[in-house]
């Protein structure tokens, strides 16, 4: 690009040579956020997003990255990566950090009623639709001192598919937060929407449980990601991208290649992809939590899928640790509360403290020993002041004659309503 156009608050500006733009730059009349005119691509595109222009902005990077943007996600439904964010998020904070936990399943919101927020002042509807200015404006605080969270748009399905040039924008936004660590909860399924903001984060941490669909779906959720990667990498390069899409697209749910196919096929036409791939392999590093481990021998799991992302697809997937099943933690999500403050002495909370000090801060030995006890003490402390949601098992008792559902096919009268959270709701709304 010799020159190009620019828009900066939606005034469209130049032609400007790379020396004009430098300049911008340097006075602060021209951000990342701010777009250029890709010829290629034929659209606008965040001036941080374009290779020719990003060394302009090492020094807004430099600062931006002093926080870690976490992405929990991994495919599968139904795993806990909801219920673990809230609990990580929590474990964060408690280390006197400031945290703030991002529903990024973005049409199907439920990480404030996991924190027992069943009606959130502000979502990502009121961001998108320029209710409010910026992301600071719908950042929520918790019951949690030093955890904020920003909540989903619940149900607006026109929120959930957002072009890559947003999902980039809204990750760079983030960065921007007052925080020292975001997590954010991804949605389930390996989509591209989920995909790229499991790439586009810092760290991506996978979760899964021991069963053999979880580890699989788990397992093509990270080749998906890789190939997805690659994708975006090579698109204005043709040849290497036949070959990649030739692989990508082949029969769902068979893993008939590893990835140094790939590499042995791009190589034959393209040393220099080749070697980006070969790269780009060798330096990814997600991370991997078991959720819901029942016994040693399905620990082993975590170990099994680390050998097998390596062997097949050329990565090392750091195994951080995992969560023992605990029933006292289904109780405390009917109840609305994150386990590890609804009961900080069971099984679940003390192998998450376990996780948190040696998977993600790295205490080994005798301090992380100590750390783990100063963690579960904070728990302890912060539950006493956690409010309750008063939604207790016992609370809303399942009628033949349910006042909002009818015929409900969850009904089993006498025994407590399995939707029963939904009941302040319409208490309140009737």
């Amino acid at each position: 690009m010799s020159e190009v156009f620019v828009k900066i608050k939606d005034r469209q500006l130049g032609p400007f040579n790379t020396k004009e733009i430098r300049n911008l730059v340097v006075n602060g009349e021209f951000t990342q956020e701010d777009l250029i005119y890709h010829e290629d691509m034929q659209e606008w595109i965040e001036a941080g997003q374009v290779d020719e222009y990003r060394r302009l902005f090492h020094h807004q990077d430099a600062n931006a990255g002093q926080k870690t943007v976490f992405a929990i996600g991994g495919g599968k439904g139904g795993v806990g990566k909801t219920v673990l964010t809230a609990s990580l998020g929590i474990s964060l904070a408690s280390h006197d950090n400031e945290v703030v936990i991002v529903d990024a399943d973005l049409g199907g919101a439920n990480l404030h009623t996991a924190m027992g927020m069943l009606e959130p002042e502000y979502t990502f509807y009121h961001f998108y639709s320029l209710q409010r200015d910026s992301l600071d404006d719908i950042c929520l605080e918790t019951p949690v001192k030093g955890l904020k969270l920003i909540s989903g748009a619940c149900g607006t399905l026109g929120l959930a598919n957002p072009r890559y040039s947003q999902k980039v924008r809204f990750i760079n936004q983030l960065r921007r937060l007052h925080a020292d660590y975001i997590l954010l909860d991804l949605g389930a399924g390996s989509t591209y929407n989920v995909i790229d903001f499991f790439l586009t984060a810092d760290q991506g941490v996978l979760v899964t449980t021991p069963e053999p669909t979880a580890i699989q779906e788990t397992f093509n959720f990270l080749k998906v990601a890789i190939l997805r990667k690659l994708v975006r990498e090579f698109r204005k390069n043709p040849p290497v991208l036949s070959i990649i899409d030739q692989y990508m697209y082949s029969e769902p749910g068979k893993m008939r290649f590893t990835m140094d196919d790939i590499i042995k096929d791009v190589r034959e036409i393209d040393d220099e992809a080749a070697f980006y791939i070969e790269n780009f392999l060798s330096n990814y590093h997600p991370r991997l939590i078991l959720n819901m481990v029942q016994s040693r021998k399905e620990i082993r799991e975590g170990d099994s899928f680390r050998t097998a992302a390596n062997d097949i697809l050329n990565v090392d997937v750091d195994f951080i640790g995992y969560v023992e099943y605990d029933d006292s933690v289904r109780k405390s999500v009917k109840e609305l509360k994150p386990f590890v403050l609804d009961n900080p002495k069971s099984r679940a909370s003390k192998s998450l403290a376990r996780l948190m000090t040696v998977g993600i801060l790295q205490k080994s030995g005798w301090s992380s020993i100590t750390e783990k006890r100063r963690l579960l003490k904070r728990f302890r402390e912060e539950a006493k002041e956690y409010p309750d949601a008063n939604l207790k098992e016992s609370d809303t008792i399942c009628s033949v004659k349910c006042f909002y559902w009818g015929e409900c096919e969850y009904q089993e009268g006498g025994h407590a309503c399995p939707i029963r959270h939904l009941n302040p709701i319409f208490q309140r709304h009737g």
